[in-house]
């Protein structure tokens, strides 16, 4: 049986606006074919929150904006698995992927700027395995 774990491997947080971004869980496991949820909390004013996926040796590709209020827009519209939800309230960001699967392990990076291009805005890295 091939299980999914979520493991919390680093923070780059901080700013002189005060935005920080942090993450709720620091491990999950699902069996494969099951869902996984990625969680980040923010703080601070933001227009856009992004998730980045990268996998190993390739560069982060952005795989989605949303915005406070929930609109979101997907870089590839047919990724029908990766659902995206933002509580405004609680300062949540969060990335569901159904069914989760082997291909999906990659390092993922939720965002409150463009970040992966060298700026030094906060992110929050997400290393997502899936094991056998």
């Amino acid at each position: 049986m091939l299980l999914c774990a979520l493991g919390i491997f680093a923070v780059l947080a901080g700013d002189s606006l005060g935005d920080v971004i942090t993450s709720r869980d620091s491990e999950k496991e699902a069996q494969d074919g099951n869902s996984v949820s990625l969680s980040c909390n923010y703080s601070g004013v933001v227009l856009n929150l992004l998730w980045y996926r990268q996998y190993q040796r390739s560069k982060p590709e952005l795989l989605l904006s949303i915005t406070e209020s929930g609109d979101a827009v997907k870089a590839d519209p047919s990724a029908h698995w990766f659902s995206p939800t933002v509580d405004k309230l609680k300062k949540l960001l969060e990335l569901e992927i159904s069914p989760a699967k082997v291909s999906d392990s990659a390092v993922y990076y939720c965002a409150l700027r463009p970040t992966v291009t060298g700026n030094s805005f906060p992110q929050y890295i997400i290393i997502l395995h899936i094991i056998a």
